[in-house]
């Protein structure tokens, strides 16, 4: 609630948490983002503003940047006092971070995206939580309160409702989307062969034209009537034994149509299982 004034219980809540030792960074009031809870406490003097208004001298914003590049996060920054002196805030390193364009973008995104809760949203959720849970997954409670599921799934098991794996995979959401993902993934499977067919015959025809042109002797396929070289990369061969050796000889059907009546026996024997 950007520009809300700030009421009585939640001055007293901010107050409250701060003097019990808990840092600004670590207070939580339902509806407030970090930021207004820090101006908040600022305007009260509950905390000291002061070391974010030094200016950043150059050598400090060079080591933020290397320390970036090293791979390390404002939090390691900040608790190992890597910038030196003078001492820089959390709060300070991480919008200089943000500033000097160090942020992950989808991270960066993920954040301006996070839920901000409105006073007693909170409870509402966890009522919600404790009612669904048993009949809804994680994924779906997310959808319909816009967080994510690892966001669901870390409420539910601070209120001691998470589900089993095993349960979550029974609840009827789950069961309609591996179905969905087992017929997307057959549509998948359907076109990769259909298209590797195609290439494959294409790649059969132009290597009939080549050895055609040099006077390859052909046979001609009794199923589809067209004529292809005489040869095994066209017609599959098969041996007979006969009185004096082995006879070695080229079936009737080309290759593209053996493979073609092969699939069409096996959708055949595929439909009467399923009968």
């Amino acid at each position: 609630m950007p520009g809300a004034r700030w009421t009585k219980s939640e001055t007293k809540s901010l107050r409250k948490q701060l003097k019990e030792g808990r840092a600004i960074e670590d207070v939580e009031i339902d509806g407030r983002s970090e930021h207004a809870i820090r101006r908040q406490a600022g305007r009260l003097n509950l905390i000291s503003q002061r070391d974010g208004r030094y200016r950043w001298p150059q050598r400090q914003l060079d080591k933020l940047r290397e320390l970036a590049g090293q791979g390390l996060t404002v939090g390691e920054i900040y608790e190992f006092e890597l910038l030196g002196e003078p001492a820089r805030s959390l709060w300070a390193i991480r919008k200089t971070w943000g500033r000097l364009g160090l942020s992950d973008p989808r991270r960066a995104e993920r954040m301006r995206q996070r839920k901000v809760w409105a006073p007693g949203e909170r409870r509402k959720f966890d009522a919600y939580l404790r009612k669904h849970s048993g009949a809804m997954t994680p994924e779906q409670i997310g959808t319909h309160w816009g967080l994510a599921r690892s966001t669901v799934a870390r409420r539910q098991t601070e209120l001691g409702i998470k589900r089993t794996r095993a349960q979550v995979l029974k609840m009827e959401y789950s069961r309609n989307k591996r179905e969905a993902a087992r017929v997307r993934l057959r549509k998948r499977n359907l076109t990769y062969w259909r298209e590797r067919r195609e290439r494959r015959e294409q790649e059969l025809a132009e290597l009939a034209d080549q050895l055609r042109r040099r006077g390859c002797e052909t046979q001609t396929c009794v199923d589809c009537g067209q004529s292809w070289p005489r040869r095994p990369e066209f017609f599959h061969t098969t041996e007979k034994r006969i009185s004096i050796g082995t006879s070695r000889y080229f079936k009737h059907r080309c290759i593209l149509c053996e493979n073609r009546r092969r699939r069409q026996k096996a959708k055949q024997s595929a439909a009467s299982a399923d009968g």
